[in-house]
């Protein structure tokens, strides 16, 4: 498994989360495990500081995950992407151009 940089976003209540956490994933494939993976580790630190938001400017500076653990949400989102967005009114994408983390030179491209 490789490290991408990645922008992962998500979208509830007319609010848009963003990270730029990186990917570890197979290339052009990431499998449904790596997704939760990916998603799970954001949403457990859900904090404004993560999304890059103001508290004092926005409206909503958390996702509200609907009682379930950030595993468990993560899981629905991705088993269950149709259902989950009318459940919990959330949609999420993941942009990547697969190139892979330089360890030594990590700068993020800031078009993903």
């Amino acid at each position: 498994m490789t490290s991408y940089y990645a922008t992962t976003r998500f979208y509830q209540n007319d609010q848009e989360f963003q990270c730029t956490w990186d990917l570890n994933a197979t290339k052009c494939a990431p499998t449904d495990e790596e997704t939760i993976q990916h998603l799970a580790a954001m949403l457990s630190e859900n904090f404004a500081d993560t999304w890059n938001l103001d508290e004092d400017e926005s409206p909503q500076y958390t996702l509200n995950l609907h009682g379930l653990s950030a595993k468990d949400f993560a899981r629905e989102l991705v088993l269950n992407e149709v259902e989950s967005q009318a459940r919990f009114g959330v949609n999420w994408e993941i942009s990547t151009q697969w190139e892979a983390v330089d360890p030594d030179n990590y700068e993020h491209p800031c078009n993903l």
